[in-house]
């Protein structure tokens, strides 16, 4: 890959590898932090403490932080590593070992560069405009392909290419005639026009097809996994077919496209799990695919100063992920999804709805599959939030978000070819990543936004979102001194404003007696974005301030 096209493919998501920075994350029974040098596990309590390299199994070297209680260091952590660590809380009745996986921060870009074929509502853009591409969704595939150079792997469920010299055939064959080394797995019940394209010199590998599996329904592509430059390594994901109707449209899909090679070499080793062999052919012998592969990849990265974790079924529990998703909500959940069959997922979001939050909102496809969730849910959540996508084509995302109308909660978006069915838990061969990033989640929320609306929903009004008309801040941009206009109903009343910059972190916080005609000075602070919390009273109010 030349530096040209290496600035192309990254130029797309420069502002988002920039807007926001999270270090830490938060798990049942523990804490990940990274850092510069080294990884942190904190816990709440006395544990039993070990760790080692996922791969050579050698052990890491662990230090006990000194200052904070329960927390082990993780000291000589190469690049992009993948750690194991075991624990045993202390306090367990069975003291019984539990085990995590994570994998050190990359040398890598961490760009996420995210692409739909069908029309996005861009004024409805907090960030930045999502990308529709429309009918060229392919073509886009392909420039990723031709600035491979040394590794392409491919797992893809049903594929078409007009030739073996043109489309994604074309790209991928002149990628096999320039020295790249191919491997491509795909689908044993599908037709896959595309393959039979295909130098027959490069290697393939169908799943099976007996009644115990389901089908290999992974899209993704691995680029350049083990390359010696950290920024050429990129994952191609999302629920986009290679057909005709699933790449052009007129079904409605989505690519998330990211640079870093930690992640690469995770969905290197899923790959390589299903492939059976660690080199250019196949090992058939040895290849596990659907029920029998193991949950052996790690599920935590730092991506571009984004946590990001990733899981592949039916190995990896998805659907416990998903639902802990749902419950992270705190203030609104969209759901662009082509069905849903699984009753504790249904549960989940009626559970949610119930329980205060508002605003749940979903469209789906109108496909009625065996056990359709779909009515129920439209039954206890509305008719108004819960509605069938009524355009052309199939409604074929998978993706769910969580918090896009509050930055300072943890926005997510999950997204990847694991449908909300039994099947995709427990049988087929699915990937999922879920992405802590509001830039992100703000240009998958564009997509459903239009989608939302042809099928006739009714945009529910998130808490925070709300409170729009009720204050007011000026002027923006701002030379430094921000002002704030609030109605007569909340102009006697106490306020906090809290500002954050674009890595997180809290830079001013000033309490009001009156918010009405109240201000704040920026003009110490650097010029750029930032994002200002207003509570007053039992309201709660979010914005974004420019300081030029």
């Amino acid at each position: 890959m030349n530096s040209k096209t290496i600035f192309f493919l990254c130029l797309f998501s420069f502002f988002s590898t920039l807007v926001f920075s999270q270090t830490t994350i938060k798990e049942n029974d523990y804490t990940v932090t990274y850092h510069p040098d080294n990884i942190a596990i904190s816990f709440d309590k006395n544990v039993s403490f070990s760790a080692f390299n996922s791969e050579s199994l050698v052990e890491k070297n662990v230090r006990i932080d000194s200052a904070k209680q329960y927390t082990y260091i993780l000291t000589d952590v190469d690049p992009s590593e993948f750690i194991t660590f075991r624990y045993s809380l202390a306090d367990s009745q069975y003291k019984n070992f539990m085990s995590a996986s994570i994998a050190a921060q990359s040398l890598s870009t961490g760009v996420m560069n995210v692409y739909f074929n069908h029309t996005v509502n861009t004024s409805v853009a907090q960030y930045q405009p999502a990308q529709n591409l429309g009918s060229t969704l392919d073509d886009m595939l392909i420039t990723y392909i031709d600035a491979c150079q040394s590794t392409l792997d491919i797992a893809i469920y049903n594929s078409y290419s007009p030739s073996g010299t043109t489309g994604i055939a074309g790209a991928i064959n002149n990628a096999y005639g320039r020295g790249v080394r191919v491997r491509v797995v795909y689908d044993g019940s599908t037709g896959s026009q595309m393959i039979p394209l295909l130098n027959p010199a490069i290697p393939v590998l169908p799943s099976p097809t007996f009644s115990e599996y389901g089908i290999m329904h992974n899209k993704f592509v691995v680029f350049d996994a083990d390359s010696a430059n950290p920024n050429m390594p990129w994952v191609w994901s999302g629920s986009t077919n290679w057909t005709a109707a699933q790449i052009d449209g007129p079904d409605k899909n989505h690519a998330i496209v990211i640079q870093d090679q930690a992640l690469a070499q995770a969905y290197r080793t899923e790959f390589e799990e299903m492939w059976g062999s660690s080199v250019l052919l196949p090992n058939a012998s040895m290849a596990k695919f659907g029920p029998y592969k193991t949950n052996n990849t790690p599920h935590l990265f730092l991506i571009g100063g984004k946590v990001v974790k990733n899981y592949f079924s039916p190995s990896d529990g998805v659907t416990a992920q998903i639902i802990n998703v749902i419950n992270s909500a705190n203030s609104d959940l969209e759901i662009s999804t082509m069905l849903i069959t699984r009753d504790d997922i249904r549960d989940a979001l009626i559970n949610k709805y119930n329980s205060g939050l508002n605003m749940v909102q979903g469209v789906f496809d109108t496909q009625n599959p065996t056990g359709n969730d779909f009515p129920a849910l439209q039954s206890a959540i509305g008719a108004s939030k819960m509605v069938q996508y009524s355009g052309s084509g199939i409604m074929h995302h998978k993706f769910m978000l969580v918090d896009n109308f509050n930055a300072a909660s943890d926005p997510i978006v999950l997204t990847g070819s694991h449908n909300w069915s039994t099947s995709a838990e427990t049988k087929n061969d699915e990937n999922t990543l879920m992405i802590h990033d509001p830039v992100v989640v703000d240009q998958f929320y564009q997509a459903f936004h239009n989608l939302y609306l042809q099928g006739g929903g009714t945009l529910a009004t998130a808490a925070l979102a709300s409170n729009t008309k009720n204050i007011i801040l000026y002027p923006n941009p701002t030379a430094g001194t921000v002002y704030f206009k609030v109605d007569g109903s909340l102009g006697g009343l106490k306020g906090t404003v809290t500002v954050y910059n674009v890595a997180g972190s809290k830079i001013l916080e000033k309490g009001f007696n009156n918010m009405q005609n109240s201000s704040i000075d920026l003009s110490n602070y650097p010029k750029g974005l930032y994002f200002i919390n207003i509570s007053v009273g039992d309201l709660k109010y979010q914005s974004k301030i420019i300081r030029k």
